[in-house]
């Protein structure tokens, strides 16, 4: 059964503020009830829309804690389609928010109000937003929702192509642009840029460094690519400098938190079966990748000391399949708990994983985890507690073949809940060097804000 009811008189909206929040809404499109989309055919980016809204809300054990979530436009990650809030960070939280069952609302309003409006406890949460110390004053975030590449945007006109050959530095006479209360513009201003000029849009931002009147902007790749075309820039107008990588999470205020603690650490259980868009690495990622951490894994899986680790903890006893899911079943049920099951917990106390904890803490911050798996996928040691135990299903598993003995497997960018990073993983065999067989596989998983960062 379906109930409708008036923001104002909504149960949930206890307070002033909270009336407040949908009717101050520069534009606002409202999501609610699991998912149900509602929304005006000729809502705009600029428009004001009187609040004259109505709340659809399913009846369920979970109806107190609907909230209401503030966010801004920013294609691809949310925008308008046909008049409706949507895009892939939307679909993302639709998707968690009806598998733990707590209905939710949608208000857009520009970043800056957005922030303030949760600081002063008028609203629930925001997103997205980069994880910063300043937010963690007044505000929790979730687990990443997704990865944005900034890259540094400047002319290529011969004009300025000299000095956009380098990327700017703090206290440089040059003119910084960044969007008016972005993620960029905070990050710009906590590195020491100043005199950055703030636009109030991406389009804006992109036609000025176009006319030469910005040296260098600082913007989401993605984002500045689909503004380019709706302008109808060639990309040899511009020359793109990667900066960082950048997780975004939605931040829920502290006040919600403390009423219902329990709904952030359900929401973060469900986001890795959200997350359905992985991040394809670019030819210059996969080259960076290839000549520099390639060569550090492949001589790691060759050592000596690995391969008698890896010896030393194979099993002789192949498991039966049905016996093989259930241990499955089980560690990955409590690895989301952050649990180890009993035969995961027998894995982290072996030498191998011992030994893989030292290569971890050896290679710093690139490194995020490292694990090896046995000819029928079954993971034999890890330096931290792996999402499942099976490998088999996973493509790295053909690393195991021993015709693959020569080969390197690199995979997309991807979240990965038990290291709570985004992913890059190189999977290669380890070789036994007296048969010249395949003893087992080696997986290196690359924290990719660390491992690109073109200082790294």
């Amino acid at each position: 059964m379906t109930v409708l009811r008036s923001a104002g008189k909504n149960k949930n909206n206890k307070d002033k503020g909270r009336n407040v929040l949908l009717h101050q809404c520069a534009t606002a499109t409202l999501l609610f009830g699991l998912g149900a989309a509602v929304g005006a055919s000729d809502l705009r980016a600029n428009e004001l829309v009187p609040p004259a809204f109505e709340i659809a809300q399913q009846e369920n054990d979970n109806q107190d804690k609907f909230l209401i979530l503030q966010t801004n436009l920013h294609p691809p990650y949310q925008e308008l389609q046909n008049g409706l809030l949507g895009g892939y960070s939307i679909s993302v939280l639709n998707c968690a928010f009806e598998r733990i069952g707590v209905g939710y609302g949608l208000a857009v309003a520009p970043r800056q109000r957005n922030r303030d409006m949760v600081r002063s406890g008028r609203a629930d949460g925001f997103f997205l937003a980069r994880i910063s110390d300043f937010m963690d004053e007044y505000a929790v975030a979730t687990h990443p929702l997704a990865l944005e590449k900034w890259v540094w945007v400047s002319p290529s006109s011969n004009v300025v192509s000299s000095k956009a050959r380098h990327l700017p530095k703090p206290g440089e006479f040059t003119t910084i642009g960044a969007i008016l209360g972005s993620n960029e513009a905070e990050w710009l201003s906590e590195q020491g840029y100043e005199d950055v000029m703030r636009v109030p849009s991406i389009a804006s931002l992109v036609s000025q460094v176009a006319a030469g009147r910005v040296d260098f902007a600082l913007v989401d790749k993605q984002s500045f690519e689909i503004a380019r075309n709706d302008l109808g820039l060639g990309a040899e107008q511009f020359l793109v400098q990667f900066e960082r990588y950048a997780p975004l999470v939605v931040y829920f205020s502290k006040r919600y938190v403390e009423t219902y603690p329990d709904l952030l650490g359900k929401l973060n259980n469900v986001l890795e079966f959200c997350e359905t868009r992985p991040m394809h690495l670019e030819p210059w990622e996969r080259d960076a990748i290839e000549r520099i951490q390639l060569p550090i894994v492949r001589q790691f899986a060759k050592s000596k000391d690995l391969i008698r680790n890896v010896r030393a903890v194979l099993g002789t006893e192949h498991i039966p399949s049905d016996q093989k899911r259930v241990i499955d079943e089980e560690w990955t049920a409590l690895s989301r708990r952050g649990l180890a099951s009993s035969m995961a917990q027998n894995i982290l106390d072996n030498i191998l994983s011992d030994y893989l904890q030292t290569f971890k803490n050896t290679a710093g911050a690139q490194v995020a985890e490292v694990f090896v798996f046995d000819l029928a996928g079954q993971v034999i040691g890890m330096n931290r507690l792996t999402s499942d135990f099976d490998q088999s299903d996973e493509v790295q598993y053909q690393m195991t073949d021993s015709i693959n003995r020569d080969h390197a497997l690199i995979a997309d960018i991807r979240y990965d809940a038990s290291t709570r990073t985004f992913l890059s993983q190189i999977t290669v065999p380890i070789i036994d060097p007296e048969s010249g067989r395949t003893l087992a596989a080696l997986t290196v998983g690359l924290d990719v804000s660390a491992a690109l960062r073109p200082e790294s």
